[in-house]
């Protein structure tokens, strides 16, 4: 079946989007969180069929919780739950009820003020959840550990950085990355009692921020980072400390990144430039067999043209935000206050 775009107005510019999950059936609903609002919101939706013979899926709001300042993050912390980083420097952690996505969300845990210049308050850019554990960086340049399920902060790393963190990533439940305004990559060891970075290098040779860092699902050692420049960036931690590979991508900056959770050789990443694109990952791989088992390395790409990359819609006039994969279903939001959904993606 070839792919098949819908768009919806929902005169808000949609800066987060989420599928969310249900055992053993295709979801149906997802979050939405705004920015540039008078009032921001985190909404929950489903897609409905009103007409039976009409194929076609249309969003339907179901419940809208208002927010101050901008959405920056949304990432789950549970099946049901949510932590929703905010441009005041405010962390939220949401729950979503198992049984009626028609009630509105419940707030559980809210850390206020997390990120700040003192009294003045300054965003939160945004945060990384594993196993109930919450990272978030902001502009000041701070790290926070919080616990999910307790609602503590458990760890701050003050003064990480001395300048605007942009992006964060856990590598696994002790170690977590940080990208900053000017690309600088920083390992941090979350069991140390020390405020220093474990490693650091830099995202690329000219000092553009890292948008977005996310690592491969099957192999936590790879690294990929997203620039303002457009560019993409692999390292392999086990080697070295420099990108294996930097592609030249989009045209414009790399809003967020997604492997496909049900094949990991498929890389979606949307851009300021308001293109949607689907990567062959597998082009940028190669086996080489050990004694033990098969060691899968990352090559440096001298091909370029090697790169598999199809885009998935036309291009919009606008940035588009943010993606969410489901089997064969993308959503994406942009700034031109449209929600797109691609379905008959190929996995």
């Amino acid at each position: 079946m070839p792919l098949e775009v819908q768009g919806k107005f929902v005169s808000q510019k949609i800066n987060k989007v989420r599928w969310i999950p249900e055992e053993y059936v295709e979801t149906k609903c997802f979050f939405t969180g705004s920015w540039d609002d008078d009032i921001n919101t985190i909404k929950v939706w489903t897609l409905d069929n009103p007409d039976e013979d009409d194929e076609v899926d249309y969003p339907h709001e179901l419940s809208s919780y208002p927010v101050e300042g901008d959405v920056t993050q949304i990432k789950f912390t549970d099946k049901n739950k949510i932590a929703v980083s905010l441009s005041n420097g405010d962390v939220k952690v949401l729950e979503i009820s198992v049984y009626d996505k028609k009630l509105p969300l419940k707030e559980l845990f809210h850390f206020k003020k997390l990120h700040n210049y003192g009294k003045e308050k300054c965003s939160c850019t945004s945060l990384d959840t594993l196993e109930g554990d919450i990272a978030t960086v902001g502009e000041d340049g701070n790290v926070n550990i919080l616990s999910g399920r307790r609602g503590e902060i458990t760890r701050t790393i003050k003064e990480a950085d001395s300048c605007s963190l942009h992006s964060v990533c856990f590598i696994k439940h002790n170690e977590a990355i940080t990208g900053n305004l000017r690309g600088h990559m920083k390992i941090w060891d979350l069991r140390s009692s020390e405020n220093k970075p474990a490693a650091s290098f830099l995202l690329a040779g000219d000092e553009l921020a890292a948008t977005c860092i996310i690592h491969h699902p099957t192999q936590p050692h790879i690294i990929l980072a997203g620039s303002e420049s457009g560019s993409l960036a692999v390292w392999d931690l086990r080697m070295n400390a420099f990108p294996t590979s930097l592609v030249n991508a989009h045209t414009a900056g790399v809003n967020e990144m997604q492997f496909h959770p049900e094949n990991p050789h498929k890389l979606i990443t949307c851009s300021v430039s308001g293109e949607l694109w689907e990567w062959n990952m597998e082009a940028m791989t190669k086996s080489s067999k050990g004694p033990d088992s098969q060691l899968v390395t990352w090559m440096p790409l001298d091909d370029k043209s090697s790169m598999m990359v199809n885009s998935l819609i036309s291009a919009l006039h606008k940035s588009i935000n943010t993606l969410h994969c489901d089997k064969g279903r993308i959503l994406c939001g942009a700034d031109n206050e449209a929600i797109y959904l691609v379905k008959n993606f190929k996995y």
